[in-house]
């Protein structure tokens, strides 16, 4: 635990639970979403199995017609029927699968800004969280800052570089830069050994699940507007059909 003010902890930690059920909620959601968009791309796969198999019995109608004559034998109108069938099928199967990408689509925007609005949050719980523990250390540092302000007051410039480092101008064959060269105190932070994340940054670092951003709202918002009812107008045909 590395915030100390236990009201502080408390206020923080209540927050960080009700994101990590906000987060829950999206994982839920966003796998729903996967299985829909998975399942469109199945049945594309499936329509084009059928169309496979509807050439290949139209083919074999075809050479059982030429083997015949006169009114077509039950098993040249079976052929015929079924190549129908799975042409019919195919053509179905394919609306069925506009409207699941259509679906898929409108969750995806609503699940692109959700998670948007989750890194919004869990950036401002992260600045609350390491506000709160400058809070606490910061008043730990409170005995030694008299120390410090007397320090910068009256100490040599070059005391006051030991501790907090101090700029140089080097020359790289014909430009000139400055650099930085770190003092006492950078140098024990850097070699100082990291604390280990406490329970509640722990769930502040966890990464969000990844989600592309929608091709559709990468337009201006009167285009991404246009295209959003077209593409409504259009799933209520498939579903009205």
């Amino acid at each position: 635990m590395h915030i100390q003010n236990p009201n502080t902890q408390e206020t923080v930690a209540f927050a960080v639970a009700g994101l990590t059920e906000r987060l829950a909620v999206f994982e839920q959601d966003l796998n729903a979403w996967q299985t829909l968009a998975d399942n469109a791309a199945r049945r594309v796969q499936t329509a084009e199995a059928l169309r496979t198999e509807a050439e290949q019995t139209r083919k074999d109608c075809r050479q059982a017609m030429r083997t015949t004559l006169g009114i077509p034998t039950k098993a040249v109108r079976e052929l015929k029927s079924k190549e129908m069938a799975n042409l019919e099928l195919a053509e179905e199967t394919l609306k069925i699968a506009e409207e699941e990408k259509i679906q898929a689509e409108v969750q995806q925007e609503a699940l692109f800004e959700q998670r948007q609005a989750l890194v919004k949050e869990r950036e401002a719980l992260r600045r609350q969280y390491w506000d709160a523990v400058l809070d606490d250390q910061i008043a730990q540092w409170g005995q030694q800052l008299p120390v410090l302000a007397l320090l910068l007051a009256e100490a040599p410039k070059a005391c006051i570089e030991r501790l907090f480092g101090r700029a140089e101008l080097r020359r790289n064959h014909e430009e000139f830069f400055a650099a930085q060269q770190p003092g006492e105190l950078q140098q024990a932070l850097q070699a100082a050994p990291q604390a280990e994340p406490d329970e509640l940054l722990a769930l502040l670092n966890h990464p969000l699940p990844a989600l592309a951003e929608p091709a559709s709202m990468q337009h201006n918002p009167l285009a991404r507007m246009r295209y959003q009812a077209e593409r409504d107008a259009q799933y209520q045909a498939l579903i009205n059909r």
